[in-house]
């Protein structure tokens, strides 16, 4: 039987990235290693395109990546400068950002009290998340999630998800804001990751997620191994019997449990 080859898959904001300065530092190790070893990493985040664009330069990533807890799914196309839409080859699950708007909308004209990234300002995002102005911006130009500040009572919540569902959308508690989205998670670009590297490489693929966060539930769930990282939530309930919690926060933790779990695999003479 051929052994799998891996990939990893990776939550941003509290598990790559520093919740305070969005750096990686700590992580360049492990990132380092897993260039070498020719295992692709996935990002797999909240974030919009235009945001995961610049941090795929700026991290020096040449894989695709999932944005928007899975929403929109990005290929490079071979070639291709990957700075614009138009160098990937795209995949858009669950509902349309318009599609998402005009529900809360009418969901506001009901009475619930909330404000949403479309309702904000680049000046307001950038005074609730510590991003620049010109992160700030790239943060508002989505393909199919809307982050949201709740301003309402907690029984209120209740209620409002419940008029999501209705309308086919559901909300996840990310590491800061609510995300409004389709029926679509992590766990789906997960999955499709996973196949399309299958596909590739003709040979079985395995998967380690790492994440923080009620949003990357899914991910960690469908994943082969998952290791999570402390967040702002309690400790995450996990369907999944092959779990690693770390002690360790961001950057440092994902450094860790990737080096550590690099050291259980084969050479890489034995690699795809």
């Amino acid at each position: 039987m051929t052994a799998p080859a891996w990939i990893v898959i990776t939550d941003l904001d509290g598990t790559l990235l520093d919740h305070q300065s969005y750096r990686c530092t700590a992580a360049q190790p492990a990132l380092a290693a897993l260039k070498l070893r020719q295992i692709p990493c996935i990002m797999n985040s909240s974030k919009t395109f235009s945001e995961m664009v610049q941090l795929r330069a700026e991290l020096d990533f040449s894989d695709g990546f999932a944005s928007e807890n899975g929403a929109a799914l990005f290929i490079p196309k071979h070639g291709h400068s990957g700075y614009n839409a138009q160098d990937y080859n795209a995949e858009i699950l669950g509902s349309s950002y318009a599609q998402i708007l005009k529900v809360l909308h009418e969901l506001r004209q009901q009475g619930f009290v909330f404000r949403g990234f479309n309702d904000m300002t680049a000046l307001e995002i950038s005074a609730l998340t510590g991003l620049d102005a010109d992160s700030a911006s790239r943060a508002k130009q989505r393909f199919g999630s809307e982050p949201l500040v709740w301003q309402d009572t907690p029984e209120k919540l209740e209620e409002f998800q419940q008029n999501l569902q209705q309308q086919r959308l559901q909300m996840v508690a990310g590491g800061r804001f609510y995300h409004v989205m389709g029926q679509n998670d992590k766990g789906d670009a997960l999955r499709f990751f996973a196949n399309y590297f299958q596909q590739k490489w003709q040979r079985p693929v395995a998967t380690v997620a790492l994440g923080d966060s009620d949003n990357d539930i899914p991910m960690l769930e469908a994943a082969d191994q998952a290791i999570v990282l402390p967040g702002r939530s309690p400790e995450l309930p996990l369907d999944n019997p092959h779990v690693q919690r770390r002690a360790e926060m961001a950057g440092t933790g994902w450094n860790l449990a990737v080096l550590e779990w690099l050291e259980t695999l084969p050479k890489p003479s034995d690699l795809h």
